[in-house]
């Protein structure tokens, strides 16, 4: 009997690329958008599954009856009962390393456009305007300090970026080596002390039970009031609703969001009319060629597993 995967959902309109991977081996179905329950009557049989957006919940992963593989078309696995799988013998993958430098070019582009006042500048010219004055109070970047929570694959993009442009670098990350921080000039800190010092704070760590809402009113009270904050990582990171309070208070001056706790907000248009917030629609991992790798990448996971292989990325 030919081996079968389920696509969960997909990051494209298509699935040449993972049928190409795939379909020489097993065959291929994409569960209908949006049925939990088709989806869960149709992983009840399959051999493998591959996911994107969908929250894999645990009565999904529950109904698996032979399932050896949860490949993840993305870097994060908190839509994935990790624990449960791994109860259950099935391998949990994701793809660490696809969209390193889309991710810190759209980091960088978010900090550039909060301190250099491109957005708000840009919007008032939109409206008729030519005044100096829209883009708010800029200061010189340089000697400016990035205070980066974390300081993995992509934080690292981010520095060497960063450094061009003559930032001061702030690490918080009791994981990594000083040896690693001291290749980048930069400077270790306390998660407090770096947030009461850092003219941007930028995101860069996993979302779990210790990191959710790690930017809440107490981290943000703690923030200078010129200060801007940047989230490319995982939306549930920053707690929406203090943030916005914070920016209305005119507690710190700026951010920079592409992820966010729920997608799409139900309250999109009162979030893009607070003043001081550039939104962008979980957009900064796209590429033509990051999404190509992406999808190879994490359908080859399955591949390996169903020939026997162990997988590259597996995180369980």
């Amino acid at each position: 009997m030919k081996l079968k995967v389920v696509i969960a959902d997909s990051v494209a309109e298509d699935q040449l690329v993972e049928n190409e991977v795939l379909e020489p081996i097993a065959k291929v179905i994409l569960a209908p958008k949006g049925d939990k329950e088709k989806l869960k009557e149709l992983v009840r049989d399959a051999d493998a599954v591959l996911t994107c957006y969908t929250q894999i919940t645990e009565d999904i992963v529950g109904a698996m009856e032979k399932c050896k593989i949860i490949a993840r078309t993305g870097i994060g696995v908190d839509t994935i009962p990790i624990k449960l799988a791994t109860e259950k013998g099935i391998k949990v993958t994701n793809v660490p390393d696809y969209c390193f430098d889309e991710v810190a070019d759209h980091t960088m582009a978010l900090i550039l456009s909060l301190l250099r006042g491109v957005n708000a500048a840009a919007m008032s010219t939109r409206e008729g305007n030519w005044e100096l004055e829209s883009a708010g109070k800029l200061m010189r970047l340089r000697g400016r300090k990035l205070g980066l929570v974390g300081f993995g694959n992509i934080s690292r993009f981010v520095a060497r970026r960063a450094l061009s442009f003559g930032f001061d670098l702030m690490v918080f990350d009791p994981f990594v080596d000083q040896t690693i921080l001291d290749e980048f000039s930069a400077q270790r800190y306390a998660l407090d002390d770096l947030v009461a010092e850092a003219d941007v704070l930028s995101l860069h760590v996993p979302l779990n039970e210790k990191t959710k809402h790690l930017i809440n009113s107490r981290t943000l009270s703690l923030m200078k009031p010129e200060a801007v904050l940047v989230n490319t990582s995982r939306g549930g990171l920053v707690d929406i609703k203090a943030l916005v309070n914070a920016l209305r208070m005119g507690a710190i001056a700026g951010a920079g969001l592409d992820v966010l706790e729920k997608e799409p907000p139900e309250n999109i248009a009162e979030l893009t009319r607070t003043s001081g917030l550039i939104l962008t629609p979980h957009t900064a991992f796209y590429s033509e060629e990051s999404m190509r790798e992406l999808r190879m990448k994490s359908a080859t996971e399955i591949a390996r597993v169903l020939k026997g292989l162990n997988p590259i990325y597996q995180v369980n």
